[in-house]
């Protein structure tokens, strides 16, 4: 698979180093919003940790006191709903928004592709101090203020590393796991829809879990009743007593024999300070 993956991922490496280099030459410009803009994104696609960022750089800036709303694409959303997020409906809003969104519940979160436009419309009936552009590292049509990037060192690349020189920060990807302690010395059957199932699976027994069985599915899958099925019978017959999987596949999830691990992306204080400051 990773070979025939090759041709097309080179090809999008240079599609977007051309369009780079044309915005970096002046002869495309990003338009530029009335507030600051605090782009967070990486250079692969998928597994960087990109949303868990984005919670932590937003908390701090609102315990800063600043307003903060966040600009997100929405992959994997109904149709072409586009605004505010306005319930945990993950099927029509997308996941990562609506996990944005509950974790984020004093913060605005905006979905859609056009994120200039959504921002203006978003101006023109609600404040804020600045906004945190979702993924946004490739997103060069919006002009950005500061470029945070997290350098996961994996999967399928959007660019080369030489993108890197317009980063303002570039920072690792240190995620910590929340496990619960009900957890602790019982038989886990875990699942996940992410671009690297394995990473999570990984992760859950550096933490000690006692891992019987795991399932992977595509990145942003949707779940159906089937779906939940098969997994709670492939539990039963792994012999597991609890099932696991990641915040971001529990929201579209209604079922509360499934737990729920929270991520949380570890960023050091005097980059979060510096960040800030940025936008002071």
């Amino acid at each position: 698979m990773t070979i025939l993956l090759k041709p097309f991922e080179l090809l999008w490496r240079a599609v977007n180093r051309l369009r780079r280099a044309l915005y970096r030459r002046g002869i495309l410009k990003g338009k530029r919003l009335p507030r600051p803009v605090i782009s967070v994104g990486n250079l692969a696609a998928g597994g960087a940790g990109k949303t868990p960022a984005v919670v932590t750089i937003a908390r701090y800036l609102e315990k800063r006191g600043f307003r903060v709303a966040v600009l997100t694409r929405g992959y994997g959303r109904a149709g072409n709903v586009s605004g505010l997020v306005t319930s945990l409906d993950a099927a029509k809003f997308g996941d990562e928004p609506v996990l944005l969104k509950s974790k984020l519940k004093n913060i605005d979160v905006i979905v859609g592709s056009k994120r200039y436009q959504n921002a203006v419309q978003y101006l023109n009936s609600n404040e804020c101090d600045l906004f945190i552009l979702d993924d946004g590292f490739q997103h060069l049509k919006l002009a950005r203020d500061t470029d945070v990037v997290i350098d996961s060192g994996r999967g399928v690349m959007r660019e080369g590393r030489s993108a890197l020189a317009d980063a303002d920060f570039v920072i690792q990807r240190r995620l910590r796991l929340v496990v619960p302690e009900e957890l602790t010395g019982r038989r886990v059957f875990a699942f996940a829809g992410l671009a690297y199932n394995e990473q999570f699976f990984a992760s859950l027994r550096e933490n000690g879990l006692d891992m019987i069985g795991t399932r992977s599915f595509r990145d942003h899958h949707r779940y159906t009743a089937g779906d939940i099925d098969a997994i709670k019978e492939a539990a039963r017959t792994a012999g597991a007593e609890a099932i696991v999987t990641t915040e971001k596949d529990a929201v579209k999830i209604d079922d509360r024999d499934i737990i729920a691990i929270a991520a949380e992306m570890m960023i050091e204080p005097e980059i979060l300070a510096r960040i800030s400051g940025l936008v002071d």
